[in-house]
Parts: C-alpha cells; sequence; structure tokens
C-alpha cells in the first residue's frame, strides 16, 4: 500500500474510516458536479443526465479509482467505466477537468485542506484517471 498520509486523513475526514462510500457522502459529489459542470462542454455532455443518479454511479467511479490507487490494478468495473467513457466520447481534456473539480471539492469540502493535500489527492488518483485516459486513447485507436 502507498504512503499517503496527507490524502488518507483528508478522506477520512471527509468520508469516515469505512472502506466503502455511501450515500451519506452524497453532499459531496453534488458539490463537485457543481463545479464539473461550470464548463459549457461538460455541462452539454450531462444536459440529458439524470443528476440523482449520476451521483449514484460517481460515488462508485470514484471508490473504483481509489481502489486502483491502493492495488495498482484495475478492477473489471474499471475496464466498464472507461468502455462507457470511450463510447460517451470523454476526451484527455474532460478527464484533466474531472481532476481539477474533484481537487476544488476537496478544498471546499475538508475544513483542513491545504495545497499539500489538494496534491497528495492529484497523487492518489492520478493512475487511475491515467488508466482511463490510455484505456479511451487504446480504444479509439483501435477501431473499437
Amino acid at each position: 500500500m502507498l504512503n499517503n498520509p496527507l490524502f488518507d486523513a483528508s478522506y477520512a475526514r471527509m468520508f469516515g474510516s469505512d472502506v466503502t462510500i455511501d450515500e451519506s457522502s452524497d453532499g459531496f459529489f453534488e458539490t463537485f458536479y457543481r463545479h464539473f459542470l461550470q464548463a459549457p462542454d461538460i455541462h452539454e455532455l450531462f444536459r440529458e443526465t439524470d443528476m440523482q443518479r449520476q451521483v449514484v454511479m460517481l460515488r462508485k467511479s470514484f471508490f473504483q479509482l481509489a481502489a486502483f490507487y491502493v492495488t495498482s490494478s484495475p478492477s473489471a468495473e474499471l475496464e466498464r467505466i472507461g468502455f462507457i467513457h470511450h463510447r460517451l466520447g470523454v476526451n484527455s481534456n474532460h478527464f484533466d477537468r474531472w481532476l481539477d473539480a474533484l481537487v476544488a471539492t476537496v478544498a471546499e469540502e475538508d475544513p483542513l485542506c491545504d495545497e499539500a493535500t489538494e496534491l497528495a489527492w492529484r497523487w492518489a488518483m492520478t493512475p487511475g484517471i491515467t488508466y482511463l485516459k490510455l484505456f479511451n486513447y487504446y480504444q479509439k485507436n483501435s477501431g473499437s
């Protein structure tokens, strides 16, 4: 397991010490979407989306990204998420803005968040984001 105590402490402050993330965290993900949907092109991608359902899906996806950070191994669920995002036309820039919105949300929701904590979150989420970017790249270039 990687040693990222700033991420671990921030995660625990917002989600508790349990591994799973339940519906009590939905406020965090609603705040995330407030940040993420500020860009017109991102907002357009979600124009006809049931946002309550999307929050539930984001919670599950977020858990998969955190699990990838811990295990350094993609799950079948993370691969499925990659296929979905490929079909939706999500690109590398969208993934980068997703991470920026996540960090902005952490900065807003974690009362002890500072620059080092923000960097710790980026360190923790970047492996999974990079996996999804590469997955998307290979799907796009293999003609799938």
